[in-house]
């Protein structure tokens, strides 16, 4: 069965190849800095997330919109990928995924675009198994705000004013951090890097921005991140029986 990394990078990838070929709350007395702010963001015990990535080359955009819940041991996300749409007039369509990270299992939903016989549509992988650095768990913690506020961490930044919420900054292109937006950006180099956060009266960061090009300026990327919902229960249900397959079956020789 089709694994969510193919969904997350390959599918983006793939959709920049052919749109290339064709074409808070109130004010706290006291606020932390940013750098407390990412670590406090970082040790919160669950989130919600929304991001949504805009990639464009000559006026070809490729969307990739994520949202999801994550706790210290479970990680729910969908995604989505926008229609692509050519400069002829052909849609092709977006697909969709989504991946459940539940304990001492890992559940990966088939992409919308791959057809399924029958009502499996999910892979169960054990937990135990898996390397830590595995594609598969890989592709899960990068749908989730971690990467990001990595690279937030890495950054230059400063606030927009004395005592403001704000900050605005950069972000060196090959900071080790860029790499874990890899599948995020199609693994395309951008340079000019700029990002901005907004940091709430709780002391958490809610939102961030980041843009930048590539160096011939032909192709602009947009990621817009959402963070909400802090120390909330992440309740999940995993698939059903009989609507998923068991990795250790599915790696079987028949």
């Amino acid at each position: 069965m089709p694994k969510l990394a193919g969904l997350c990078g390959v599918a983006l990838a793939a959709a920049l190849a052919v749109a290339f070929a064709a074409a808070g709350g109130g004010r706290a007395a006291h606020r932390p800095g940013l750098a407390a702010a990412v670590e406090r963001t970082v040790q919160a015990p669950s989130m919600r997330y929304a991001i949504h990535v805009r990639i464009t080359q000559q006026a070809a955009p490729v969307t990739l919109h994520i949202h999801g819940r994550a706790s210290s041991d479970t990680v729910s996300v969908q995604m989505r990928m926008g229609d692509l749409h050519l400069p002829d007039g052909t849609v092709v369509p977006g697909a969709d995924g989504a991946a459940l990270l539940d304990g001492p299992f890992l559940y990966e939903r088939a992409p919308s675009t791959i057809a399924v016989n029958g009502v499996v549509r999910w892979l169960r992988l054990r937990v135990a198994t898996l390397s830590p650095a595995s594609e598969e768990l890989d592709a899960v913690h990068a749908m989730t705000p971690g990467p990001l506020l990595r690279v937030l961490r890495a950054a230059r930044a400063a606030p927009e004013a004395e005592g403001a919420h704000v900050y605005n900054g950069t972000v060196a292109h090959d900071a080790p951090s860029m790499r874990g937006l890899a599948r995020l950006t199609g693994d395309t180099d951008f340079r000019r890097l700029r990002i901005s956060a907004l940091v709430g009266a709780d002391g958490l960061v809610r939102r961030i921005v980041l843009t930048g090009r590539t160096v011939d300026g032909t192709t602009t990327i947009s990621l817009r991140a959402r963070l909400f919902g802090f120390g909330e229960p992440v309740r999940v249900t995993p698939p059903a029986p009989g609507t998923f397959l068991d990795g250790e079956l599915a790696q079987t020789p028949v």
